[in-house]
């Protein structure tokens, strides 16, 4: 299973790096100011998105595969969408040849995605069977 999971959760902590390197640039730029605010706004949305998902999914359960938990936060759909198109919206300039960089309400909002994201699936790998009650269940091999 790990041959599974661990390449993964290594694409997750690298989206973690790369988000908490771009949010370091956007308040080293524009320091307390409204950026910061939607890029903490949309960090914190996003943060606890996965572990509602986890919850929501599995609340009504009676037993848990030992790796539903983990499987559910890696490879969930909805998170991987929202990576990929955060990723888009900051790597555009090489999608798309523009004279212009994105307007900064944009890369700001999609750099909280990707951070708020990567960062809720990786604390949530560690956390969300507590944060939701789920390490109560009995497990099945």
């Amino acid at each position: 299973m790990g041959i599974l999971l661990l390449p993964a959760f290594l694409a997750y902590a690298a989206a973690v790096i790369y988000g908490a390197i771009r949010s370091y640039k956007v308040i080293e730029l524009h320091g307390v100011s409204l950026w910061l605010g939607l890029l903490l706004a949309t960090g914190l949305i996003c943060v606890i998105v996965p572990t509602l998902n986890v919850y929501l999914r599995f609340k009504d359960a009676t037993s848990l595969w030992a790796f539903d938990v983990p499987i559910s936060l890696l490879f969930n759909p909805i998170a991987a969408v929202l990576l990929v198109a955060s990723f888009a919206v900051l790597k555009s300039h090489w999608l798309i040849s523009q004279p212009l960089p994105l307007p900064l309400p944009f890369s700001v909002a999609a750099t909280g995605v990707l951070l708020g994201i990567s960062a809720g699936t990786v604390l949530g790998l560690f956390f969300a069977e507590q944060l939701a009650g789920l390490d109560q269940l009995p497990r099945t091999h």
